[in-house]
């Protein structure tokens, strides 16, 4: 299974939900059977992670590497089951980039937006983190 998060420019949300997902993976034995990555739904200029992101992820101990942005593209519809979006607008630009959505594939991640709190992060983290965990519990079934 393949899953990517999406955000509007990949240096935040998105990719935190990516590291966030591969920690609960990787704790749940199930790394070899599901990849995560993550996009942008606007173009990017390939830029890193958020440094308050790098150091909300390392305050709560979740590893993370080098990132770099990018954006979705429509390759991106085919190559994953699932594409999980931060907020709504998030959702209406990858349906654009992909051509829609004729398999369901696209969805916020809490059924609601995911808000970019950039007081410390917590309130995107632990939104993040409640997500991730509801989309694990879906996924083992």
């Amino acid at each position: 299974m393949k899953i990517m998060f999406v955000c509007s420019g990949n240096t935040g949300r998105s990719p935190m939900a990516q590291f966030v997902m591969r920690k609960l993976l990787a704790d749940a034995g199930l790394s070899e059977k599901i990849s995560v990555t993550s996009a942008a739904s606007k173009p990017t200029d390939g830029g890193a992670l958020h440094q308050g992101i790098a150091a909300k992820l390392g305050m709560e101990k979740i590893p993370f590497g080098e990132h770099r942005a990018r954006t979705v593209t429509p390759d991106d519809y085919a190559a994953n089951d699932l594409i999980v979006c931060m907020d709504a607008g998030n959702v209406e630009q990858v349906k654009g980039i992909c051509g829609g959505d004729p398999d369901g594939k696209i969805s916020t991640l809490l059924g609601e937006d995911i808000p970019w709190d950039k007081n410390g992060f917590a309130k995107t983290y632990d939104d993040i983190l409640r997500g991730c965990q509801a989309l694990l519990k879906k996924i083992r079934g």
